[in-house]
């Protein structure tokens, strides 16, 4: 997406460029014979491309923060162009940057881009407010003011929590109050990141918009915001613990080399083997002990979320789809894939006959007594659950399938995908699994809220 930023004197645009598997979306921002870059991912081939569009020369890269979903590129992108990293203030990077105190600027072309401390995601989290002579045109907001949102205040812990949202409520505020009505708002984080809370598929809006929706404007006072934010949190993925520190020693490019093909279980002992077909060729015929992550925007999440981190992992899928996985995963920093099954290979590599596992929709669905696994998200799990289900956040159950199991087993989410990716772990912890393949708004029986 480009957005136009010009005026009657100066061309001006920033291209929006979004990270489905992240929910995220940095920019290139370009102001006459100048270019920026704020928040870029580790894979940095899409954003070259883009500079390279823009036909002139990239003179800073920006982070509004120290990431906590993904692996940054942001440091190899400017030492490949020569240009100035620049961080908030504080971070304690050990790695040559310029940090960005609160109301400091750099130019870029003939305006200027400035530092506005709006701290609340990360206690060191920097907003950048690009000017023109006139003043303020649009602020990179990173992870403080959202579409409709803010980011999360409770990625660092329970012991930050409080303090971050009296931070977040401050630093949204604070953007309204000083910036005019038109000004473009335009965060890193988005629906479908682990870092929003928001639902609202715009990708951009504008102060003025803001007013009327952001839950940090609507609130009166901070009590109430924190209050309504956290019933909100659902879980995060556990990979995230990960990021910040590979964040503050930056990892090299990703891995660039082809994946070798697998042509016996030998070559990968002791490695995790994930499917990204989908699930129901998964369910028709699969390796014993492989779990189920069909190709989506949250193949790596749900790989970071439940298997060992970064542990040796060979993966079942066609080339393009395998070598999308592999890119999703360098994007949170595993790097250690070891190899690609052909789908056609596997009745050859399997020492006993392939698994398969059993399927059905709500209307096909016998329910015969078998306990029912509800894996949605403890938020979800709030609004309501079907009758006699047993809720357990997916994630958790992976840690322990056992745990929560014995013999035959239902399991369902919202749409199965999480439900399926659960069916693995449940089948190695040795239990007789059938996934439900269908939205769970299909279900015949009426929701109840959980006991408790």
């Amino acid at each position: 997406m480009i957005l136009d930023l010009s005026t009657a004197t100066t061309r001006a645009y920033a291209k929006q460029v979004s990270t489905a598997s992240l929910g995220d979306h940095s920019y290139i921002v370009v102001v006459g014979d100048e270019a920026v870059a704020i928040d870029i991912q580790r894979d940095l081939d899409r954003f070259e491309s883009v500079i390279a569009e823009t036909d002139v020369p990239l003179v800073a890269v920006f982070e509004t923060h120290v990431h906590n979903d993904y692996v940054s590129g942001g440091k190899r992108l400017a030492d490949l162009h020569d240009a100035e990293y620049v961080l908030p203030a504080n971070t304690g990077a050990p790695y040559d940057h310029r940090p960005l105190p609160d109301g400091e600027s750099i130019a870029v072309g003939e305006w200027s881009i400035r530092a506005m401390h709006t701290p609340g995601h990360t206690f060191n989290h920097t907003s950048y407010v690009l000017e023109s002579p006139q003043g303020p045109v649009a602020i990179f907001s990173g992870g403080s003011m959202l579409v409709g949102a803010v980011g999360r205040s409770d990625l660092l812990g329970p012991d930050h929590t409080d303090a971050l949202l009296a931070h977040q409520f401050a630093s949204a505020n604070r953007i309204a109050d000083t910036l005019p009505d038109p000004s473009l708002v335009a965060p890193t984080h988005g629906t479908g990141s682990f870092c929003s809370a928001s639902d609202v598929a715009d990708t951009t809006s504008t102060v003025g918009l803001e007013r009327h929706r952001n839950p940090a404007l609507l609130a009166p006072n901070v009590e109430v915001f924190s209050a309504s934010q956290v019933l909100g949190y659902k879980a995060f993925p556990a990979y995230y613990r990960y990021m910040a520190p590979s964040n503050l020693e930056p990892l090299g490019a990703p891995p660039a080399d082809g994946l070798r093909a697998i042509t016996s279980l030998v070559e990968i002992y002791g490695a995790a083997i994930a499917d990204v077909r989908p699930f129901e060729e998964f369910a028709s015929g699969h390796l014993p002990g492989s779990i189920s992550v069909p190709l989506s925007n949250d193949t790596a999440v749900y790989l970071g979320w439940t298997l060992p981190w970064n542990e040796p992992l060979a993966i079942v899928g066609s080339v393009a789809d395998v070598g999308e996985a592999r890119i999703q995963l360098a994007r949170i920093g595993w790097d250690n894939v070891v190899g690609r099954i052909d789908p056609s290979d596997l009745g050859g590599l399997s020492e006993t006959a392939l698994a398969t596992t059993k399927y059905a929709t709500w209307a096909t669905l016998e329910l015969d007594g078998a306990p029912m696994l509800d894996v949605r998200d403890g938020v979800e799990h709030a609004d309501g659950i079907v009758p006699g289900a047993i809720p357990v956040h997916f994630a958790e159950f992976a840690k322990d399938a056992g745990r929560h199991i014995e013999g035959e087993v239902l399991i369902h989410c919202q749409s199965g995908y999480r439900a399926s990716v659960a069916a693995g772990f449940a089948e190695a912890a040795g239990a007789d699994v059938t996934v439900v393949v269908d939205d769970l708004r299909n279900c015949p029986v009426p929701l109840v809220k959980p006991a408790g």
